[in-house]
């Protein structure tokens, strides 16, 4: 299907602004939680349910989501989607108590999962394929732009406004939204198949225990995290062998067999899990070296978001050119570049300098992810588009919540092994510390370290230090960690997805 180049640029925009508020949203709540917290009077666990609400549900109804796309029509049921984000945006800006709050971020979560799934699944099947990579290109890249606007106008205006002010960003854009794909949107075919509740149910309970748990190893590792992933390990199980034996299952297992499709889905996921623990290093980097807000990272982002905005419309173009294989392999050389880079920074580095190192891991994730999508898309079946883009998106979360927590773990256990005597020759155990990083990485701001006199100045300056000095090595192992990640996985997709010879005596 051809459209004008307006309506093309207005219809992938469109699609774009989707995806940016179902990622954007939770960045602005997790960001502010403090001031909803204070606010409401919440306890933590409390504050964690409301944080994770939307997170889990969006996990756990993706697939279904896709596949209600590809069953009832794509644009009707992001449709669906872009009207429960502005109601339940609506309900949590007036939230009276935490009971509504939380039912308010589980049903956005709902909402999320069908702008998330079915926007990108769209674009694939809106465009001819002589013209997916552009388009697609073009969908990253405005999304990584728009995806910045909630979190950076939600905060100020939470800052001059109180925290209800900010619930509002997402209502306001979600009637953009709504009125913009009314008028520019195409439906796509429908695909006639049954739905597979059983398989639907299977993984949703995976994901929602296996991403609970995994965010709870932040907090260290015990059965309250260990327990949920179990079960979801077991659950992911029973989906596979489900899918594997249903007649029509909702995410067909054949397609993880194109060497495209597990080359794609591996890379997309190695970005996330560098990602996630970048996040992570940032976060303490940030907090503990800096002394800032976790909010200055939003800030942060703003230079290479639009650069990375730019660089997949170049990847596009690249992958239409050279092949999606080629530009995937070298995004991921760069992005092991662009974490080795990092090893330059410390606790004197100018912002402007900080900025430019995370512009350089922006710039090599837009390549990746660019490049990845379109491989993504190309080798599944048209029919499964929104099936397969929840897959993506899926995976990704996945990856992502791992790799935050993974490297919060390591992070800790480093800094317990590099600075546990030094901190100890200032009277502060081992457990104390890990509490400051814990409540550093689960609530984004510094609490300080617990017991430490806060009438004795000296004392607290040289603790500071020394945990400055501690978490530089620690950043600079975990930096060097992902670049070594980010390498393997390059040299994996170029092994799957490298031409092969055929003999002359297979011709024959």
């Amino acid at each position: 299907m051809r459209f004008a180049n307006t309506a093309n640029t207005a219809t992938v925009l469109t699609l774009s602004l989707g995806s940016a508020i179902a990622i954007g949203d939770p960045a602005l709540l997790s960001s502010n939680i403090a001031i909803i917290r204070s606010d409401m009077q919440l306890s933590l666990s409390a504050a964690s349910l409301v944080t994770s609400g939307a997170f889990l549900t969006l996990a756990g109804t993706i697939l279904g989501a896709g596949a209600l796309g590809d069953n009832y029509g794509r644009r009707k049921m992001f449709l669906v989607g872009a009207c429960g984000a502005f109601m339940f945006g609506l309900v949590g800006a007036a939230a009276p108590n935490v009971a509504v709050l939380t039912a308010a971020r589980v049903g956005a979560g709902v909402s999320f999962a069908f702008l998330l799934s079915l926007s990108l699944a769209i674009v694939n099947a809106a465009f001819p394929p002589d013209r997916i990579a552009g388009a697609i290109a073009l969908y990253i890249g405005a999304g990584s732009a728009l995806a910045i606007v909630p979190p950076i106008v939600g905060s100020e205006l939470i800052d001059h406004f109180g925290w209800r002010s900010g619930f509002l960003v997402t209502p306001v854009l979600a009637l953009v939204l709504i009125a913009s794909t009314v008028k520019f949107v195409p439906e796509t075919p429908r695909a006639h198949r049954a739905l597979d509740l059983a398989g639907m149910l299977l993984l949703a309970v995976a994901l929602i225990t296996l991403l609970y748990g995994v965010s709870h190893l932040n907090e260290g590792i015990h059965a309250a995290a260990l327990v949920p992933i179990m079960i979801g390990i077991l659950s992911a199980a029973a989906f596979w062998w489900w899918e594997s034996h249903t007649a029509e299952p909702a995410l067909e297992p054949r397609i993880f067999r194109s060497p495209g499709f597990a080359a794609a889905i591996f890379a997309g996921a190695v970005y996330a899990f560098v990602m996630g623990g970048s996040a992570a290093v940032l976060t303490g980097y940030i907090v503990i070296i800096r002394g800032a807000p976790a909010t200055l990272l939003h800030l942060l982002y703003i230079p290479g978001t639009i650069l990375a905005a730019l660089t997949a419309v170049g990847a596009g173009r690249a992958t239409a050119r050279l092949g999606g294989s080629t530009v995937m392999v070298g995004g991921l050389v760069l992005l092991a570049v662009a974490m080795s880079a990092r090893l330059v920074a410390d606790g004197n580095t100018p912002i402007s300098v900080l900025a430019v190192l995370m512009a350089a891991g922006a710039i090599a994730g837009a390549i990746v992810q660019t490049t990845q999508t379109t491989v993504l898309m190309n080798s599944a079946p048209q029919s499964l588009g929104g099936v397969v883009s929840a897959a993506k998106s899926t995976v990704q979360s996945v990856a992502y919540a791992f790799g935050s927590a993974l490297f919060t773990l390591l992070g800790v256990a480093l800094f317990q092994l590099l600075g546990g005597k030094k901190l100890a020759g200032y009277g502060i155990s081992a457990e104390q510390a890990r509490d400051m990083l814990r409540m550093t990485h689960v609530h984004g701001a510094s609490h300080g370290i617990p017991n430490v006199n806060a009438n004795d100045p000296q004392r607290a300056e040289w603790v500071v230090s020394a945990a400055s000095s501690i978490w530089i090595q620690v950043g600079q192992i975990l930096s060097l960690s992902m670049a070594a990640a980010s390498l393997a996985a390059a040299g994996l997709a170029f092994a799957i997805l490298r031409p092969r010879r055929v003999s002359p005596t297979s011709r024959q």
